[in-house]
């Protein structure tokens, strides 16, 4: 059974897309491949003078035109030399761009005609504009100052309906190498959520559990169905989970991120971990908290031991030791829309600086 929204169908899956774009090709995609591709010549080059002056001095000599020959290996090794700093001189210029593209990559777009634009982005736009929508420069320019140390103990922007309360030092595991708190990550779920409200039609019917829920529904004692049970009344919430569509469910554990979803309209219990680890366990206690929960909210038994439990293989993976939180997030944030998985780490310094940037603006889109 696939997830049908309101308005068309959509399914979850996570095979490439070729890109529609004729000037990407399979070198331009890479900074590093054109590095590289220049330091296999300059190699090549290197090794033809050496051949080129073995040659010369192996070669028998006329005795009576020794001056000729010197003047012409002066002038060959001369010449050579100068060709030789020209390709050192190239080389660094071409590692010093490929350096500046790599940290500056945060998928800004030019204010008078928006055409800069990185290749990760227009690879996916295929996919759907709207999670890769590049950030204007004053956006980039209101983050990077809440990132400042001046705002460290700043109390940047306070969410009602969650109570949580962002500072500057909170906000600051969004910036590069760092890893995602509870604070930020919760407060994210709530704009997602608020995000689906404003628009029902445009995106799958979700809950979004914060990142104490599975702690409290199993802690070290055990399962506890009771630590929970008031989580979901229809006061609080508005509706039922067994009316959801999709029920994520962020897991914190060992110093990492990793995503449990409860797929109602599929029928599958689902767990995505950016480092491609599984987890029996957790499945087994969300499936028994989903039949504990239908039981307790609506008197009915439901039987999910015809569900499928996943362990998705096809997504993308964290390329570092401190992105899983993010990952995480955009595998959510995907989901919520209907969209396959197609993004990768090359494009979580944008991911970070755009998630910040919704934060301090209150507003997922």
């Amino acid at each position: 059974m696939s997830i049908v929204s309101t308005n068309r169908k959509r399914r979850f899956s996570n095979k490439p897309v070729s890109s529609s774009n004729p000037t990407i090709s399979k070198h331009s995609k890479s900074p590093a491949t054109k590095f590289h591709t220049r330091c296999r010549g300059f190699l090549r080059f290197k090794l033809l003078v050496r051949a080129s002056i073995l040659q010369r001095k192996t070669k028998p000599r006329d005795c009576c035109n020794n001056e000729e020959i010197n003047r012409e290996t002066i002038n060959l090794i001369g010449n050579n030399k100068a060709t030789l700093r020209l390709h050192e001189k190239d080389l660094e210029a071409q590692k010093f761009e490929d350096e500046e593209e790599h940290s500056s990559n945060w998928g800004v777009r030019n204010g008078k005609n928006g055409n800069n634009l990185r290749v990760s982005l227009l690879r996916l736009v295929e996919v759907s504009n709207e999670p890769f929508i590049p950030l204007k420069e004053d956006e980039v320019a209101e983050v990077k100052s809440a990132f400042s140390p001046k705002n460290r103990l700043k109390v940047l922007v306070s969410h009602e309906n969650s109570n949580i309360d962002i500072r500057g030092e909170t906000l600051q595991c969004l910036m590069p190498t760092r890893w995602l708190n509870d604070e930020v990550i919760n407060l994210y779920l709530e704009l997602l959520k608020e995000r689906e409200t404003r628009d029902p039609q445009k995106y799958f019917k979700c809950h979004f559990f914060n990142t104490f829920f599975y702690v409290k529904l199993v802690s070290a004692s055990g399962y506890n169905y009771e630590a929970v049970r008031r989580w979901t009344t229809q006061r609080k919430l508005g509706y039922e989970l067994i009316d959801c569509d999709i029920i994520f469910v962020p897991i914190h554990g060992s110093l990492h991120w990793t995503l449990a979803v409860i797929n109602i309209k599929e029928h599958k219990f689902m767990y995505l971990d950016s480092l491609n680890g599984v987890n029996p366990k957790i499945l087994k206690a969300l499936a028994k908290y989903l039949v504990d929960e239908v039981k307790n909210k609506s008197g009915k038994n439901i039987d999910v031991s015809s569900w499928d439990f996943e362990y998705v293989k096809d997504l993308p993976r964290q390329q570092n030791g401190y992105d899983c939180g993010m990952f995480m997030l955009k595998y959510i944030d995907f989901y919520s829309r209907g969209l396959k998985l197609q993004f990768s780490q090359k494009d979580m310094p944008y991911f970070r600086l755009r998630t910040a940037k919704e934060i301090l603006r209150l507003g997922a889109y």
